[in-house]
This record gives structure tokens, C-alpha cells and sequence, in this order.
């Protein structure tokens, strides 16, 4: 019912609500797809490029971001549901329930970033857990689609390294980690090439252009904070508070501290960089499903009703 509920929303709402400006100007990389674009890498173009083949109805192009959440939200429940499956639905329904993925219809470079960063991440944390080279192959391969699509994934690649630093000594599996970057650098690779040949495009926008308003201020720490409550569940921010003990032994739980550092170290970069740094709501997107992750390992099914 809720799933049903939320779709049919948001089906309504991608066909009433106007195309932004933003979705019009990934639709034209869509119509004459290229390996590179100004000033995002190509991936939300060649993803449009598909489904014009489809239709021109926005809420057609506006598909994949319809079905995400629901993407996501099966993921989180897979990743849970072998430990207790009433703790993977409730984890499940909470992401589902978030604002921004009731409301969110606008197609974007973050659309197939948070898709591919999360399967990456699941990828990684089953190949450490089975010590599987495949899995931490395909890992690589989904980290490298995710480069594709918007360059955040790099915070995702160093969220493997503190992983693999942060585990016991004993247990560190350097190999795997140089086999999921090896799978990665044929995707960067792409993007290297087409910047070489494009003056440097991607690289100019993202790390010169668009900081010209950047600079020391008391105030874009307090909007980082206001994003965290509304990106994650203020609620369980709370449990989490009140329930200190949780902290002893989660670093034993192999789980536990990769879904717990996987949200927690590119959320702390951020919170870092708000600074001086208006830090976009969208930015966070792609490590929330972590926290709700992480959330259903420590709290209590009782916690997580609320």
C-alpha cells in the first residue's frame, strides 16, 4: 500500500509539475549523446538518450527517479532482512517515507549516482564479507558508473579505503580493494580522455567555477545541519543519542562499521566543507541509505518503530 501510494503520487506529479530548466538542458545531452558533457560526465545523457527513444513525455523521462526510492528501498531490505526481516522492512519503509523521496520527480546527474553508488557499496560489503574477487570486481565495475555520472563518487572509493584502514589488522583485504579500483579506472579513464581532449571542462566547472561565492560563514554550517534532519530521520538521530551503549560493539560487527562509515565519513567531509561552503541538498543523496542501514544494525526493532 505505501509503495502504491507513493508511486502513483509521484506519476501524477512528474506529469503536472513543469520540466525545470536543469532536466531540459540533460534532455538536450540525451538528444545527441557524446562521451562528455561541460560540466557533469555523461552518464544522466546517455540515460535520457534511452528513454527518448521511449517518448518526449516528461513523466517518462522522469521515470528513473520515480523508481529509485523503490530500487533503494529493496536494496536496503535485502541488505537486513537475513538478520531480521521485521527490522529490513521497517528500515525499508522509513527510507521510502523520507520527504524528499515522496516529492522528488527531477531528473538529474544524482538519479544514477545514488543508483549506482548504492549497488557499489552493497557489492563491496558482500565482497568483504564473502572475500569474493567477482563481487569486489563488480564493485569497482558499479563505482565506475557511478564516476559517470557525477564525481561525489569519489567520496564513496575513499569510503572503501577508511574501511579497509579501519578494519583489524588481520583482516585487511588490500587485494580486494585494488581489484575494485582497477575495475574502476577503465570509467575514469573515459573521462580523463574526454577532458584531455575538451580543455579540462569537467575538472574547470567543478573544482574553479562554480566556488566563486565561497568564503567563511556562520550560516551554511547552520543550513548543513537543517539538511541532515531533513535528508535523515531526525527521530532516529534521537534513538541513536539516547542509546550510547550501542557504540561498544559495533565496531566487532563487520557490518555495522562499513554501513556506519559509509555515511558517516562523506557526511563529515560535507560538514567540514559547509564552512565555506553552501553545501546543495542533492549532495548528500547518494550516503543516506547507509544511515538507515547502519540504524537498523545498532537500534532495537522497538527504536525503529518510532
Amino acid at each position: 500500500l505505501l509503495i502504491a501510494l507513493i508511486l502513483g503520487f509521484k506519476l501524477w506529479l512528474a506529469a503536472v509539475f513543469p520540466y525545470t530548466g536543469d532536466e531540459a538542458y540533460f534532455t538536450l545531452w540525451g538528444a545527441e549523446p557524446q562521451l562528455g558533457f561541460y560540466d557533469h560526465p555523461p552518464m544522466i545523457g546517455w540515460l535520457l538518450a534511452l528513454l527518448l527513444r521511449l517518448s518526449w513525455a516528461q513523466w517518462v523521462l522522469r521515470l528513473p527517479v520515480l523508481l529509485l526510492p523503490l530500487a533503494v528501498a529493496g536494496g536496503v531490505y535485502a541488505a537486513l532482512v537475513r538478520r531480521d526481516a521485521e527490522k529490513a522492512l521497517l528500515a525499508a519503509a522509513a527510507y521510502l517515507l523520507l520527504p524528499i523521496n515522496v516529492w522528488n520527480v527531477f531528473i538529474t546527474t544524482d538519479t544514477p549516482l545514488i543508483l549506482f553508488s548504492f549497488f557499489s557499496a552493497l557489492a563491496f560489503w558482500q565482497a568483504v564479507l564473502r572475500r569474493s574477487p567477482l563481487l569486489y570486481a563488480f564493485a569497482g565495475a558499479l563505482l565506475g558508473l557511478a564516476f559517470l555520472s557525477k564525481y561525489f563518487a569519489v567520496l564513496l572509493a575513499l569510503v572503501y579505503l577508511v574501511y579497509v584502514v579501519g578494519t583489524p589488522r588481520g583482516e585487511r583485504n588490500w587485494a580486494g580493494l585494488a581489484l575494485t579500483v582497477a575495475c574502476t579506472l577503465p570509467f575514469a579513464a573515459v573521462n580523463l580522455w574526454w577532458n584531455y581532449e575538451h580543455c579540462w571542462a569537467n575538472l574547470m566547472f567543478n573544482l574553479y567555477n562554480r566556488h566563486g561565492d565561497a568564503g567563511l560563514s556562520w550560516k551554511t554550517p547552520l543550513l548543513y545541519g537543517a539538511t541532515l534532519l531533513y535528508v535523515l530521520s531526525p527521530v532516529a538521530l534521537v534513538q541513536l543519542a539516547r542509546s550510547r551503549d550501542w557504540t561498544a560493539g559495533v565496531w566487532r560487527d563487520a557490518s555495522a562499521r562499513f554501513f556506519i562509515i559509509a555515511c558517516a565519513v562523506p557526511l563529515g567531509l560535507f560538514a567540514g566543507l559547509s564552512v565555506v561552503k553552501l553545501v546543495g541538498l542533492h549532495w548528500v543523496l547518494s550516503f543516506v541509505p547507509f544511515f538507515f542501514i547502519a540504524a537498523a544494525l545498532v537500534l532495537s526493532r522497538e527504536q525503529l518503530r518510532g
